[in-house]
């Protein structure tokens, strides 16, 4: 039976080490973190399904809560709208912490093998192969590496440019977050929404406070870097609003950067096929990833098991890529492409978008910004917006969301280097 070697404790690569390990293959985990340090103290949602896809059942009420719905507010906080999620049934709230133990606990049952404090250094690559990765003791060699070492990935970052594999995540596709839980001092009980606030403080970007009975959840999201200013203004504001929020944090305080851009154009290669955060499988709007990357690891196991005792080359596992892209990728292109346009407004620009009505309950439907069509989004901002300014960008993200449709249908099923190039080209202009 073929080695595969999966570089990173992510989620996406525990889903994939956890199918093919019940499938009798011989699967390592690397990881370099100590299995202490390991996952964020903090909360995240996902869909209920991705975790049926893989067979457990993340369920212990101490650690897993009802998802919520969300109210609205524009930086002014002069007009707040709240949003009912329909697929709210499926949604749950995991304790990030527990859900990797579960993963990792369902991955040693299956004959998974952990190896945590090891500093992954890089890849092996062998002639026209990856061959393994390189840490800082020792070399590990594998017939396939499966990359789920975050969005940092010293084992992506090493591979050579003919790989065709991008190395960096683009700063612009990046969401900085700061995270804490702050005691809920007077037990105020959780309300039937919750609140998210658009270029909080001035700030481009994306906050939420979250009550629930025990404590307060706290986030701060940038489109730049954080700085200790940034958090302080906002956490002072929210205790501003909220008088039951205390100093006293709980748990976190930790900020953490979050690639929110669609996936990276091409994540597999010979020996080589990245998952999760290593290949920007995150939503675009929001930044969470979990649900994606599970999605992701599954395809990926499947993919494997397809190729049986055939090559690990980039042609087969094309096949991953494909149809990760057609499953979970393409909705991203949309959002990924209205995110990078909020980015571009300022503070007043999206009060007006408020105010004016021209972003409501129907634009911010199941907590991300969409509309029904690229016609629909131009002739709504454009018959409003009295900034001349503004109008390029709003017709160039038009545009881009045109152009999305054409994208979809152009990816090759099969991979050959002319139809991909041809496709990324397009992929390259969203």
């Amino acid at each position: 039976m073929k080695k595969i070697i999966c570089a990173g404790a992510g989620h996406g690569g525990l889903a994939a080490a956890l199918l093919l390990a019940r499938e009798g293959y011989d699967v390592t985990v690397l990881e370099t973190k100590s299995r202490k340090e390991l996952g964020y103290d903090w909360h995240d949602c996902a869909w209920l399904p991705a975790f049926e896809r893989i067979g457990i059942k993340p369920d212990n009420p101490e650690f897993v809560y009802p998802f919520f719905q969300y109210t609205y507010h524009n930086p002014a906080e002069t007009v707040a709208f709240t949003v009912k999620n329909k697929s709210i049934e499926n949604l749950r709230m995991f304790d990030r912490r527990y859900l990797l133990d579960l993963l990792i606990d369902e991955c040693k049952k299956a004959g998974v093998k952990f190896e945590f404090g090891k500093n992954i250094t890089g890849a092996i690559v062998e002639g026209h192969k990856v061959a393994g990765v390189h840490t800082a003791r020792k070399e590990y060699k594998a017939d396939l590496v499966i990359d789920a070492a975050g969005m940092d990935s010293p084992v992506r970052k090493s591979l050579p440019p003919a790989t065709g594999v991008q190395k960096e995540i683009d700063s612009d596709k990046i969401i900085w977050t700061y995270r804490a839980y702050y005691e809920n001092r007077l037990n105020k009980p959780a309300p039937e929404y919750q609140n998210i606030y658009f270029f909080h403080c001035g700030k481009p970007g994306m906050d939420w406070l979250i009550t629930e009975k025990d404590f307060i959840d706290v986030l701060v999201g940038s489109f730049s870097p954080l700085t200790k200013e940034d958090i302080d203004r906002a956490v002072a504001d929210f205790q501003r609003i909220y008088s039951h929020m205390s100093d006293k944090i709980l748990r976190g305080g930790t900020v953490q950067k979050i690639p929110i851009g669609k996936a990276i154009p091409k994540f597999v290669w010979n020996g080589y096929a990245a998952v999760g955060d290593s290949a920007s499988m995150t939503e675009p709007m929001s930044g969470s990833g979990i649900s994606r990357s599970i999605s992701a690891g599954a395809i990926l196991a499947e993919t494997v098991l397809n190729i049986g005792d055939g090559a690990y080359n980039q042609k087969n596992l094309w096949h991953y890529e494909y149809n990760y892209l057609k499953k979970e990728g393409e909705s991203a292109y949309s959002d990924s492409i209205l995110r990078e346009f909020l980015a571009t407004l300022t503070a007043e620009d999206i009060d007006y978008f408020f105010e004016h009505k021209i972003m409501t309950e129907k634009e911010i439907g199941g907590g991300k910004v969409k509309f029904s069509s690229p016609a629909e989004f131009l002739q709504k901002v454009t018959a409003f917006v009295p900034k001349a300014g503004l109008l390029p960008r709003m017709a160039g993200a038009a545009l881009k969301l045109r152009k999305a449709e054409n994208v979809k249908s152009a990816l090759p099923k099969e991979f050959s280097q002319n139809a991909y190039s041809c496709w990324l080209k397009l992929y390259n202009q969203l």
